[in-house]
């Protein structure tokens, strides 16, 4: 076996790879959970090792100088080499255990209630549900497949569409009682809840309201609080479908509008590209398409994105 010879760090090497295939230190930071002075850091850690260049400055932005550009080829084809062997050595080591992350609300909300049907399908397996509203590295976090919110758009990796969502306002029976809602004017008077990335200014458009978006009240940087808030009969929510539905056809909360706004956002099944999926995962795939199948359909309308501006989805 030949020797590799004298070695960068190997978490220089990381950044430098991601750096470049992305095209900015920012998405490399965010890609990595790191500063983006921790990215500049190591790059020009880098390069005084080397002793070139590997990254123009110009401005804000950066380019690969030649030297740079090649060995970003290389350093890429390696590490993904390294990541692919990884993932097959640690199937081979546990082929029963399955990884999947997700975000903390689809998580609690949608797949909790539901996987105990896939574990009585694989009665054997150890299934490890990762939830996070940050994005894991399939390799370093040792995941096998990832449940994601967004657009699709997830650089070197397999984003299979796996269903769409929409929005739609919701409140406990109790308050709707209270406050006498029985048209959209009504939720002047309302608390309306609030969380990061849903906005209301959409929705107050859809029906005909010049409202601006809501200020002050109750704020929360994950969906599944909004809805245990108005569970609570703390204000009205804008909350997912995909989210609120077990609550709706509890009677826990009702639906108070017919309007509702489909997400330019959907869920996304992903998955390392070019890596071939696992028995395990495999079957874990298929059951989970199977259940968001099984989910009612979102409406026929054109899609809202977050800046509350209408995009054509195929």
């Amino acid at each position: 076996m030949e020797s590799p010879g004298r070695l960068p760090p190997l978490g220089m090497l990381r950044v430098f790879e991601s750096a470049a295939r992305l095209g900015s230190f920012g998405a490399a930071a965010r890609e990595l959970s790191v500063t983006h002075s921790a990215v500049s850091h190591q790059i020009r850690a880098l390069e005084e090792l080397l002793g070139f260049p590997l990254f123009l400055r110009a401005g804000r932005g950066v380019q690969l100088t030649p030297l740079g550009q090649e060995l970003s080829v290389q350093v890429n084809e390696a590490l993904c080499g390294i990541g692919s062997a990884l993932a097959r050595v640690r199937q081979r080591a546990n082929p029963l255990r399955l990884t999947v992350t997700t975000m903390p609300s689809f998580a609690a909300r949608w797949l909790g209630p539901r996987i105990g049907r896939f574990i009585e399908q694989e009665p054997d397996i150890e299934l490890n549900i990762v939830s996070t509203a940050g994005v894991l590295d399939f390799v370093r976090d040792g995941v096998d497949v990832a449940i994601r919110f967004g657009f699709g758009d997830y650089a070197d990796q397999q984003a299979e569409l796996l269903m769409r969502d929409e929005m739609l306002v919701v409140a406990s029976p109790a308050l709707v009682r209270e406050k006498g809602i029985t048209r959209a004017a009504d939720l002047q008077s309302c608390p309306l809840l609030r969380s990061d990335g849903e906005f209301w200014r959409a929705w107050f458009q859809r029906v005909g309201l010049d409202w601006p978006e809501p200020q002050g009240g109750l704020f929360f940087n994950d969906s599944a609080l909004v809805l245990q808030a108005a569970l609570d009969g703390r204000g009205v929510a804008l909350s997912r479908r995909s989210l609120c539905q077990q609550d709706l056809d509890s009677g826990k909360l009702v639906q108070l509008f017919p309007e509702t706004l489909p997400n330019g956002r959907a869920y996304w099944f992903v998955t390392p590209e070019g890596v071939p999926l696992t028995p395990l995962a495999r079957r874990f795939r298929d059951w989970i398409f199977c259940e968001a199948g099984n989910c009612p359909p979102v409406a026929d309308a054109p899609v809202i994105d977050d800046l509350g501006l209408e995009r054509c989805v195929h």
